[in-house]
This record gives structure tokens, sequence and C-alpha cells, in this order.
């Protein structure tokens, strides 16, 4: 039913159709690709463009992974780090919009350029690249066992999950494209699954982050959530109602339902703000919502029917969720009217009741291959000399699992938005110690703070097209993947258009006198690790306020009390390389508070705000409210501390400036009986901080101080990701 439903469009197209190659119980390829994800798909066009008999091998039924099956909103990060196939696959989704619906209309102007589409339209241009490239494809086999001899594999054993044949599949070079490493586990290629500690990589986010004070940065066998990117449409002429899934489980979102009742919400807008970032094309979103936490314990090592089972209970929260909204008793038939607008596509999906049955798994294995890439790969020590594609999203993990905290509440656990810059990615992390022909381009060697920003499409679809040249490069030469030119292997890479090579960037780090004292001169010094050309800016604070507080390149400060103080620096080159930004806790005397800061999950909000993730490259780690320039005069975020010295404070506010926030945010602080008002222009912070000095007032030590920020009579978006308070002395 799938390859004639592909023929039919195919040839409404005018394209040749793709016959259904005749199956032996032997085939052979030069390259074998182990699941027709979008790398395994670009894998495949690069193999076979290079002269060489490629075969496709899918377990499932579906051509194109995440893309195919909802994925439609491309996560892209930075958009000139992404080029080759994908740019390709791009061009080929834009000309079909252009050639159905005309360059001007609003269909095409919806794909920004082909990045966003319609998931059938990516299966469509997915099997049109393959057809064109001559790539034999076999959907539903699934690997059954590896036969390797002699530190090779000679062939793999697949399964057909219609009929239940077997085929044995030979080859010159394997390709594992599956987002679960099945192949590359059944060679015997040792690989991780979980979160590593914080100390195995020294990676400051790595390990748990909720929960007992004891276990904050272990790590465990957890994968971060997965959950359906399943279509979703308000187009009345294709909206079927979301059906109630046979396991109906609205338990798991009580928290949506008692904020729609605590802040009276109306409609699905409301609480869905963000509706016009689900990339709609065609009337069809993409909204990703309705994880499913701790659903996953056991999907990455499991069987075909464990995993199967994992799907169906995936499926039936992302149901549930959709389900609930429209029915739960508990809500204003005003709002269940409002859901009943949207609903399933009737012509997505068809042959899996209008649901993708494609699992968004987020992460399973991942190799432990010959360069295991951490979180410094991805944030400072960026550049690789065997550079295979580059990365440039932010580090992004969903919730691992449902933890309760000392406070006695049940929290996300695991969720991290942490910024990165520009990164190179290695063919070392492609290539497993042995076997000497197997290359992995999906479950790459990394640790899971690593990974959670590789994990793009766009990224995945680029190491697909470098598995499939350098598969080329040593099927041409008789090497082994691992012993290759990759000097010919990066020159492919720059002909076929895949950026490498991320921009510099200076580094340094800040040096001061030792054993520094309270109202003594301390002199600082930049200590430079990498530059290519002199330094000619500097700029410098000392408190932690965000201030410039100078520009010399050895200045000398006075702190006036004793207590840590941080202090950072960033510098430009005479390129105008920028570095990140440098810092240090200098510890003046002995004792003294620390400074306290109050982060984004610290705070209260009082109407409707959008919750999302910085994007910084500096100390900047929280999300932000923002208030999407919307519901003026009913919103309100409120930070409360109890300070613990008594004196003068500098208080400093986070937020993320630009051309769209408000110049008058009106800011209220209120401790002990004192009330201060003042207006905060976030529309340009002329420093490379995250925070930006707002006042200094007097507090009492343990008397509560709150700092509430209004959204009334505002003339931009309100944004807020933290509140610091700098003790000055007594």
């Amino acid at each position: 039913m799938f390859l004639e439903k592909v023929v039919v469009v195919l040839l409404a197209l005018g394209l040749p159709a793709i016959t259904k190659p005749a199956e032996a119980q032997e085939a052979s390829a030069d390259v074998v690709v182990y699941g027709a994800t979008p790398a395994g798909v670009m894998a495949a066009i690069a193999a076979s463009r290079g002269g060489k008999h490629v075969l496709l091998l899918e377990p499932g039924t579906m051509v194109g992974g995440m893309l195919s099956g909802g994925l439609t909103k491309t996560d892209i990060g930075r958009r000139d780090t992404v080029g080759g196939l994908p740019n390709e696959f791009f061009r080929h989704v834009l000309a079909y919009y252009d050639k159905t619906y005309g360059k001007d209309s609003k269909q095409s102007k919806e794909t920004h350029g082909g990045i966003f589409f319609e998931p059938h339209v990516a299966e469509l241009v997915f099997h049109e690249m393959l057809h064109e490239a001559h790539v034999q494809v076999m959907t539903k086999k699934r690997i059954v066992s590896a036969n390797v001899d002699h530190d090779r594999i000679v062939s793999i054993k697949v399964s057909d999950s219609s009929t239940g044949d077997s085929n044995q599949v030979n080859g010159k070079v394997f390709i594992d494209a599956s987002y679960e490493g099945d192949l590359m586990a059944d060679t015997g290629v040792p690989y991780r699954v979980g979160r590593e500690s914080r100390k195995e990589f020294n990676e400051s986010v790595a390990g748990m982050n909720r929960g007992p004070a004891e276990l904050i940065g272990s790590g465990d066998h957890r994968l971060q959530s997965f959950n359906l990117r399943s279509t979703i449409t308000n187009r009345a002429d294709i909206r079927i109602p979301f059906p109630k899934p046979e396991h109906y489980m609205p338990e798991m979102f009580s928290k949506f339902l008692e904020r729609i009742n605590e802040k009276h919400l109306n409609n699905f807008n409301e609480l869905f703000p963000d509706v016009p970032a689900w990339g709609p094309v065609n009337g069809k979103s993409d909204p990703n919502k309705a994880d499913d936490i701790g659903g996953n314990i056991d999907y990455a090592d499991a069987d075909p029917a464990t995993r199967q089972k994992s799907y169906e209970h995936t499926r039936d929260v992302w149901l549930s969720f959709w389900y609930m909204l429209g029915h739960d008793p508990s809500l204003s038939q005003q709002f269940r009217n409002s859901v009943a607008q949207w609903g399933l596509p009737k012509d997505e999906f068809v042959e899996s009741g209008n649901v993708s049955p494609q699992l968004y798994v987020r992460e399973a294995r991942r190799m432990e291959g010959r360069y295991i890439m951490s979180q410094s790969d991805v944030q400072t020590h960026r550049m690789k000399d065997d550079a295979v594609a580059m990365g440039s999203y932010g580090i992004d993990s969903h919730p691992v699992q449902m933890v309760l905290t000392p406070k006695g509440l049940v929290s996300e656990g695991g969720d991290i938005g942490e910024w990165t810059d520009p990164y190179d990615i290695p063919y070392r992390s492609l290539t497993p110690v042995s076997p000497q022909n197997l290359l992995v381009v999906v479950d790459i060697s990394a640790t899971h703070i690593a990974y959670c920003t590789i994990r793009m499409e766009p990224v995945f679809m680029m190491l697909g097209q470098a598995g499939g040249l350098a598969a080329t490069i040593a099927i041409d030469g008789n090497t082994s993947v691992q012993d290759i030119s990759v000097p010919k292997l990066r020159a492919a890479i720059r002909q076929a258009g895949i950026p490498t090579d991320p921009p510099f960037r200076p580094s340094v780090v800040i040096s001061h006198d030792a054993n520094p004292a309270a109202g003594t001169p301390v002199k600082f010094h930049v200590v430079s690790t990498e530059i290519k050309s002199h330094l000619v800016k500097y700029v410098w604070n000392f408190d932690g306020s965000g201030e410039v507080q100078s520009t010399d390149p050895d200045p000398v400060w006075t702190f006036p009390v004793a207590k840590p103080w941080l202090v950072s620096l960033s510098v430009e080159d005479a390129d105008g390389n920028q570095s990140l930004v440098a810092q240090s806790t200098v510890r003046v005397g002995s004792g003294g508070p620390s400074d306290v800061t109050v982060a984004f999950d610290g705070a209260t909000d009082k109407g409707l705000w959008d919750r999302t993730g910085g994007n910084g490259l500096d100390e900047r780690a929280w999300p932000a409210y923002h208030d999407l320039n919307r519901d003026k005069g009913n919103k309100e975020v409120t930070f409360l501390a109890t300070l613990p010295e008594s004196g003068r404070y500098r208080v400093a506010m986070a937020f993320p400036a630009g051309t769209k926030r408000a110049s008058n945010v009106p800011v209220n602080i209120e401790s002990n009986g004192d009330r201060h008002t003042l207006n905060v222009d976030q529309r340009a912070k002329p420093t490379p901080y995250a925070f930006m000095p707002i006042g200094e007032y007097s507090f009492v030590a343990g008397k509560p101080v709150v700092l509430h920020i209004g959204t009334a009579g505002t003339d931009g978006d309100v944004a807020i990701e933290a509140v610091r308070y700098i003790w000055l002395g007594k």
C-alpha cells in the first residue's frame, strides 16, 4: 500500500515510478546503509553518486525518518553551518511548493526557503532523490545479526517484518544510520546509553540536575524523553477530530489542567501563544508537545516487540494530551470548543490512523568510537583537523525523569538548555575502533551532553553524506574506514558544499595577584591561550553585575569588602574576532557572603507568559520569560530572595536584549517596608554580559526581597532571565 501510494504521487509529478526490486535470499552491494533516516538517505545518495552500488535497508515502512514522520519545523541552529545534500533537499522541497502552488503562494512562503514542509512532501522528495541516484531501497528489513570475520563485517542477516523471511546482505562497507544503532550494536562495537556523570568528562551540566543534593551530577542509564512530532491542523477541509486513545492517560498532564483553570484560559491560543512558531505549512503544524517522560526506560536495548509497545505508549500519551484538552470536564465549554478547531490531517499518515508511525527517538545508543565528543568540544575546543561537518544548535535535552525535590515538589529532571558555539564534528567520532568497514552517522561517539546538540536532522544529513563519501574513498583505496586519507575526505566534503571550520575565537584566561585583601588594589592580567592576531579590545567586569568597569589590558581594581567576587572578561582581536566570556571567582580576604542569584525556575508568574531558552555565548544559561507583547498590564514575574547579610547591595538583571524588547520595563523592589520603582531599557545592552546593573539598595538580612517585573504600558516585548544581588558591604 505504501509503495503504491508513492508511485501514484511520483507519476502525478511526471517522475518515473519506483519499482520494488526482486528480493532474493542473498543480496550484495558495495555499500549497505541500514536505516532510511535522513542521514541514511544522504549516505546512500552520496555513495551512489560516487559510483557505488548501494542498498538502503529500512526496518520500518517509511523512508525519511523524523522529517517524513512529522518533524517538519526543521531545527537548524545557524543556517550558515548547514550545506551539501541537506540544502539540496530543501531546494527540492521549495521547488515542489513553487510548482504546485506558485512561487508567490502562501504555501511557498511558509516553507521559509524549503526548511519547513508537510510530512508527505518530505517523503516524496526523499524518494525522488533516491530514485535519481539509482539507490536500491528495501523496507521492512530489520537486522537479526551481523557476521564479522577478521575485524570486518562480511554480511548481515535481515528479516522481513511482514513475511518473516530472512535475507543475507553482503557488502564492502556498512553504514549504520538508524536512530537506535542496531547494526553497530550487533557487530560488537561498544556503546553508551544514558547520562555521564559530571566528573567523567568534566562537563558542568552533565548528570542529574534535580533531586537530592547528594545525587546532583551523578550519571545513570536514563534517556531524554521521546514523543511524537505528529502533525495537527486547523484546516476544516482536512481536519479529523482527535480520537480518544485505547489507553487514555490524562493524569500525565494534570499540570496543564491546573494551569488552564488557575489562569482562567478561554481558548487554545491562550494556552499556546507559540502557535505561530509551530512551522505551519499549508495549514499543518508541528507542535512538539506531550513528551512521554520515562516511557523509554528500556528502549535502547529492547527487542522489536518491546519497542513497538514503547511506540504505542508514546502514541497514546500524545493522543491523550490533545483529547484531554478538548474533552476534560474540568475545562470550560468555551475552551473545549476552541480545541475542537484542531485535529489530525486526513491526508497525512493514512496507513497509521493519521498519526505518525515514527517515534521521536531523541537519543538511544551512542557509540564509543575513536573520539568521544563532550561539552568542551561544542563550546570551547571547537576546531578539529578531521572535521566532516559542523553543529550549532544549543545543548537541548528534554526531561529525563520525574523527580521529587527536597521541597517535596515533583519536578521534571534532566531538561537542559545550554549555549554552544559553532563547532566541528570530527571524522573519528563516526568511526569505531573496529570493525574496519563500519561507519556510524547517527549514533556517533559523544557524551549525552554533546549529543544533545549534535542530534539535529540537518547535522545527521551532513554526517550521512560524509559517511557515504568516506565509504566510497575506502572502497576505491581498498583500505579500512579508519585509514582513509582524511585530506582527501575533507576535500570531497568541501567540494560537496558542507561547511567546516567554525569562526575563530581568541581564547584567554584571567590572572591576578595572589591572596588579595579588601581595600587593596589588585592587578589583573590577560593570559592568551589561543590567538591568531593581537588583542585590541578588553571589556572587564569585576563585581558580577555586567557593567563595563575597565577597558585596560592590565587593569587594577580595588574590592571594597572581603567576599568572593565574580570577574568577567571579553576580548577582541585585530581581525574583529570576539572571545567567549572568561570568568574567574576572586576570593578577597576570608569569609563574606556569596552573591545571591535567583534564576528562572525560582520565579513565579502571573498572566500568560511564554517561556523559551536563552542562547547567549556568555554566562547566560537560564531560560527566559517573554510576554510576546501581548495582554499588557495583566502579567508579572516575581523573584523572591532572602539575603544572608545586611547592607548595601547592587541589583542586576539578566535578559536577552534586542530591538523588539521594551525600553520602559517597570521594576518594583520591595523589602522591609521600603519600595523602589524604576524603568529598565531592554533594547540596548552594550556589553557582552548577560547581566546589567539596575541600581543599589540597602536590604536587611533575613527579610524577604521581592522584585516584580511588569508589562503595563511597555513598548515592546518584556523578557527576564534572572536577578542577582551583589553585596557591597555594610
